[in-house]
């Protein structure tokens, strides 16, 4: 064959590549590393975790000074329980940024899962160093540091979270039940109180109240509280135990043996719960 003819089908056959590169480019253009981010976040909350790692990965690749795009690849990896791949990636995004929270957060969370405590407390205390107005942050280092003996400084991380967030429930619910396990039981039902009216509608926390009045001796109280969390819940068979029981020392025998017939016999894991529940979480 000619050499002309050769060379021309050659080019012939660049210029159609070079097309079909356009075509491509214009028909999918390059997602930018934010992008690709906001496809992962979007896929994670789907539950399609692995794809989403997929589009950290290019994150990443696209922008790898940026220490929230590694957490974010890494937190992938700890919910698809690569914890490995995890530890890597929130490794590399404090190399980045040390006084950055969230890969501290995410790296205490690796250790807590595991049962390292210590390192645990070591990584919450860094994110609450660094986000010092983040009361959840606050809430996992008291949590941490009560697994590891250190109660009383528990108990402060958990009154730090109260006075960022005064008004969310979840925090107060976690102060009582410190409190209550320091045999603090006044301030426990106090704060207990403050999570029954900024949760009003979790019949948890209305039954824990109700178990705190219980134990004081407190029986009108309890019986308010526990019925409260039985209109919230009617079906739950604990709450009617406790009731009957409520009952019965209230004098109340006919609705205490009401309430014992609607919670019947507890199971095994009912009765270790409510165990649990009577001593504090």
């Amino acid at each position: 064959m000619d050499d002309n003819v050769i060379q021309s089908e050659k080019e012939e056959g660049q210029f159609e590549d070079r097309m079909r590169s356009a075509e491509r480019s214009e028909a999918e253009p390059e997602l930018s590393a934010y992008q690709q981010q906001e496809l992962g976040d979007a896929l994670c909350n789907e539950g399609r975790v692995q794809e989403a790692v997929a589009h950290y990965r290019k994150a990443v690749e696209l922008e790898r000074g940026n220490p929230g795009y590694h957490t974010r690849l890494g937190d992938a990896y700890a919910y698809s329980e690569s914890s490995q791949k995890a530890l890597a990636e929130y490794r590399k995004a404090i190399k980045i940024s040390p006084r950055r929270a969230e890969p501290h957060y995410s790296l205490a969370e690796i250790y807590r899962r595991y049962g390292k405590w210590r390192s645990a407390v070591d990584e919450y205390r860094k994110a609450s160093n660094f986000n010092a107005m983040n009361p959840f942050y606050r809430y996992k280092l008291g949590d941490a540091l009560w697994h590891t003996g250190q109660r009383e400084e528990a108990v402060l991380q958990l009154e730090v979270a109260v006075q960022i967030a005064p008004t969310d429930g979840f925090y107060h619910f976690w102060l009582a039940d410190f409190y209550m396990m320091m045999g603090r039981i006044s301030d426990a039902i106090v704060e207990m109180q403050q999570a029954t009216i900024f949760s009003p509608c979790d019949p948890y926390y209305a039954f824990r109240l109700g178990l705190l009045y219980f134990r004081i001796g407190h029986i009108q109280e309890a019986t308010d509280a526990i019925k409260h969390a039985l209109e919230l819940n009617p079906a739950d068979r604990t709450y009617h135990a406790v009731l009957a029981e409520v009952y019965a020392a209230w004098g109340e025998y006919d609705a205490a043996e009401a309430h014992a017939r609607a919670a019947g016999k507890l199971d095994n894991y009912d009765s270790a719960n409510l165990a649990v529940m009577r001593r504090g979480c």
